[in-house]
């Protein structure tokens, strides 16, 4: 291995087990550091009062993003059907 000058020459199964303790290692305190993080709030007066506030404008603004539906207006007839097969022949 000419490319590494500082590392003096070992086998290569030494190389491959220092380089699985150090992958190891970096492993674990990547998983030890790197764990999120969480707030647990237990249910109270308030949180129940937040959480109902917060489901009222998440409606409100669901109105608001929905278009309503248009309404027929009252100039325009409804086209009337005819059904052949009726039975009170309207």
């Amino acid at each position: 291995m000419l490319f590494l000058p500082a590392i003096p020459p070992m086998p290569r199964e030494v190389l491959v087990a220092v380089g699985a303790v150090v992958a190891l290692l970096v492993l674990s305190v990547w998983v030890h550091f790197g764990r999120r993080r969480y707030v647990v709030i237990h249910k109270s007066d308030v949180t129940e009062t937040i959480a109902c506030e917060l489901g009222r404008i998440a409606d409100a603004l669901d109105r608001l993003a929905t278009p309503p539906a248009p309404r027929p207006s009252l100039d325009e007839e409804a086209p009337r059907r005819t059904d052949g097969m009726s039975m009170f022949r309207r």
